[in-house]
């Protein structure tokens, strides 16, 4: 009975608008925590992927050594890929910098917005197009061996190359989409010093995880199956 009496005027405190700055940055800093340390697993997790895009490109050079065309390509996406693994670094290093920083709570949640907003959206860009680098060296590499690669529909090859990279942009946005509504919700409550709304979100990331997670998992079964194809 007296945990019942304490809980509920524990939640009561928590909705009183004239709760400290101080109080509130002690209930919302480890979600705070919790969510930039999200944030980096993420670019982590892109960088992976990016390393394992130039592994795949460069055994596509070594297979095409001797045609000049698809050498070319191959060069050519592998500076791409080596400018987008640069440009995460750079990612990296920019959230860590922030987190880090001695400024308040408030200041830095506006910085990481901006930042999700500008820098980071570039690197969403970069990474829906390493995937299609990504899948255009694994399934090319099936063709070294039976001489010179050719595209014989260009305009087909063209508009699913698009529709790839515009389909892979869409799921990191719906994956990122919480991360970023989070941000805003805690500096919000930050702002108004209450915790109303960073509740909310905590019951909006669990359908949403949901939803990411079914769609990467059709993302994965796209990849797998388009390389199967491309092997038979």
């Amino acid at each position: 009975m007296n945990k019942d009496i304490l809980q509920e005027i524990w939640d009561k405190k928590r909705k009183e608008p004239t709760m400290s700055k101080a109080e509130i940055e002690a209930i919302l800093q480890p979600q705070i925590r919790k969510s930039a340390f999200s944030g980096r697993i993420l670019v982590w997790t892109y960088l992976v992927l990016i390393a394992v895009t130039l592994v795949c490109e460069g055994m596509n050079i070594y297979a095409f050594r001797s045609q000049p065309a698809m050498l070319t390509t191959g060069v050519l996406l592998t500076m791409l890929t080596l400018v987008f693994l640069a440009f995460g670094v750079h990612i990296l290093r920019e959230l860590t910098t922030i987190e880090q920083a001695d400024e308040s709570l408030v200041v830095k949640l506006r910085r990481r917005l901006h930042f999700y907003r500008t820098k980071y959206e570039i690197w969403l860009v970069m990474i829906a197009l390493a995937v299609a680098f990504l899948t255009f060296a694994v399934s090319t590499l099936a063709d070294a061996q039976s001489g010179s690669y050719r595209i014989n529909r260009p305009a087909v090859f063209v508009g699913f190359t698009l529709t790839q990279i515009l389909f892979m942009y869409a799921i990191l946005k719906m994956g990122h989409y919480p991360l970023m509504r989070e941000s805003k919700a805690i500096l919000s409550d930050l702002e108004d010093q209450v915790t109303t709304k960073t509740e909310h979100i905590k019951l909006l990331k669990r359908r949403w995880w949901l939803w990411a997670l079914l769609f990467v998992m059709l993302g994965i079964v796209l990849l797998i199956w388009g390389i199967l194809r491309a092997i038979g």
